[in-house]
C-alpha cells in the first residue's frame, strides 16, 4: 500500500515551534530544513498559525546585533549633533545614514563604524546634487537593534532634537565640528568657530551654548542663524581640546594659521 509520509512543516506544532519558538524566519526554516521557502509560507497559511507583521519579518531576515562601545556612542552623538541620521524602518531596529561632498569622508565613516561593529550595507554611492550642480556620496549601515534606543533618544517625536544627557566629549565635538563646524578668518583678527546649528531649535541651541560655556569656551548664540559663535579669544583652545582632524578633507577646518581673508 503506497502510504504518503507526512512532511514535518506538515505538522502543526513543529512548524508553530521553528516559527515562533525558534523566532525562525520563513526562509531560515526552508534553509535549515532543506525546504523550499514558498512551502513553508503556504504551510504557515494553511494551519492557521498567525503570520508576523512585516517589520518583524524584515527584522529577522536583516536585523544584526552589535555591541556599541563608549567611544562608539560618543562618535554617533558627534555625528547626530552634525550631519549623520539614524533611520527606522519598524519599530524592531534602526540604521545610520550620511551624506557628504567627499568621498574620503564617507569611506572614513564606513570603516569606523565596521571598527565599532556595524557593517555597510550596499556600497557609497555617488548622487547628483541638484543645489549647487555638485556631487556627493552617500553612506548607509545595515539595521541594528542596538541602533533604535539612539533613534528614540535623538528623535524622540519624529523630529530630530539635542538630549539633554548629551556629553560633549572632545569625541562628540570633534564630529559635529567636521559636519557643521566653520573656521572664519576674518582680516586683522583672530579666527573664530562657527557651528551651523541652525537645524535644531532655538531651545535646543540655548542649551548646547550653555554646555560649551561650562566647558570653558566663550560661546554664544546667534539669534539670527540660529547658530553658535565661539569667541576667538577661545578658538585656539577649542580645536586642542576635539584633537586632531582624522581626515584630509577637512583638514582646513583645523588650519588656524591660515592667511587672514582680503
Amino acid at each position: 500500500m503506497n502510504m504518503k509520509i507526512k512532511k514535518l512543516y506538515q505538522n502543526k506544532e513543529w512548524l508553530e515551534d521553528k516559527y515562533w519558538g525558534k523566532n525562525l524566519s520563513t526562509t531560515k526554516i526552508a534553509e535549515l530544513y532543506n525546504y523550499n521557502y514558498h512551502t513553508i509560507w503556504y504551510w504557515l497559511k494553511k494551519l492557521k498559525i498567525l503570520i508576523r507583521s512585516r517589520g518583524e519579518g524584515c527584522h529577522l531576515t536583516q536585523g544584526n546585533h552589535c555591541i556599541l562601545s563608549q567611544e562608539a556612542k560618543e562618535w554617533l552623538d558627534g555625528e547626530l549633533l552634525g550631519d549623520g541620521c539614524i533611520i527606522s524602518r519598524h519599530k524592531y531596529s534602526a540604521y545610520f545614514a550620511y551624506g557628504s561632498q567627499y568621498l574620503e569622508y564617507a569611506q572614513y565613516v564606513s570603516d569606523i563604524l565596521k571598527s565599532f561593529g556595524i557593517k555597510q550595507s550596499g556600497k557609497i554611492r555617488k548622487q547628483y546634487q541638484k543645489k549647487g550642480n555638485s556631487h556627493g556620496y552617500s553612506y548607509v549601515s545595515r539595521d541594528y537593534e542596538e541602533l533604535l534606543p539612539i533613534r528614540k533618544r535623538w528623535y524622540p517625536e519624529g523630529k530630530k532634537i539635542i538630549p539633554r544627557d548629551l556629553k560633549l566629549t572632545p569625541l562628540t565635538l570633534r564630529q559635529e565640528y567636521i559636519g557643521d563646524g566653520y573656521l572664519g578668518h576674518p582680516k586683522n583678527r583672530k579666527p573664530y568657530i562657527e557651528l551651523a546649528t541652525n537645524g535644531f531649535s532655538i531651545l535646543d541651541i540655548e542649551w548646547l551654548v550653555k554646555q560649551l560655556n561650562n566647558l570653558g569656551f566663550k560661546a554664544t548664540q546667534r539669534y539670527s542663524s540660529n547658530t553658535i559663535r565661539i569667541s576667538a579669544h577661545f578658538t585656539k583652545a577649542f580645536l586642542d581640546y576635539i584633537g586632531k582632524c582624522p581626515v584630509e578633507c577637512y583638514q582646513y577646518k583645523w588650519d588656524y594659521n591660515k592667511k587672514k581673508e582680503e
